[in-house]
């Protein structure tokens, strides 16, 4: 079974890289504009959706993924853009604004990667399960208001790896094994029972992407790989 309503080929686009993506620091809903390198991932990327059928785009509102939306809109004739609270960043609260390092010392980022889907993060965040949920009924909605066409749906990386993880049918504990890097595209099947990944997380510079590491997952292994640390 799927795990939303809806027939059609669903694109998902990660936002391009940003200056904080570079530091490895903790946007959630921050307006961090894209960076150089940012735009120009998306310049190289955008010439190949052109033959994709893609009619319109809903992006999340945050900075960075508006900016990839009107980048990709304007390289394709100026596609209608939709904004839908609904794709945002995950709520990251009081963590926004430090870096992964910094998150080593706090006992609830450590609760956080144990229990990626219920952990709530503090200071206002919310829990993925409740991401999980709204980028599901954006994912649908767009679905259906294309009536069966190819929307795609510009968000960032934690929204856009839970909804491959039901996709795919993977345990949804497991949503971090899929790589979604900034700036790269995956695509979905949906017939109404059955859904198919077509391809996920594509960009042209492959050999690239063979270097890059999930946000927070190299500090993480690091300390607990580090002398003396418990995992």
């Amino acid at each position: 079974m799927q795990p939303f309503a809806g027939r059609g080929r669903l694109f998902l686009l990660r936002h391009g890289e940003t200056e904080w993506n570079r530091a490895r620091r903790v946007m959630g809903r921050r307006p961090i504009p894209l960076c150089v390198a940012g735009r120009a991932q998306l310049a190289t990327l955008a010439p190949h959706l052109g033959g994709l059928g893609i009619e319109a785009i809903w992006t999340s509102p945050v900075m960075r993924a508006r900016e990839t939306a009107e980048i990709v809109a304007a390289t394709l004739g100026g596609l209608p853009i939709r904004e839908d609270e609904r794709l945002s960043e995950v709520r990251y609260g009081a963590w926004e604004g430090r870096s992964f390092p910094e998150l080593l010392d706090d006992p609830a980022y450590h609760a956080f990667h144990r229990d990626p889907l219920r952990a709530r993060v503090p200071g206002g965040g919310e829990t993925l399960l409740e991401v999980r949920e709204r980028v599901f009924a954006a994912a649908a909605d767009a679905l259906a208001e294309t009536a069966g066409g190819h929307p795609l749906l510009v968000s960032h990386g934690d929204p856009l790896r839970l909804l491959l993880a039901a996709c795919l049918a993977i345990d949804p504990e497991e949503f971090r094994r899929i790589r979604v890097d900034n700036g790269a595209l995956s695509a979905v099947d949906l017939i109404g029972s059955w859904s198919e990944a077509k391809f996920v997380n594509m960009r042209p510079d492959l050999c690239t992407m063979l270097d890059a590491e999930v946000d927070g997952a190299r500090a993480l292994r690091d300390r607990a790989q580090a002398p003396g640390e418990t995992k």
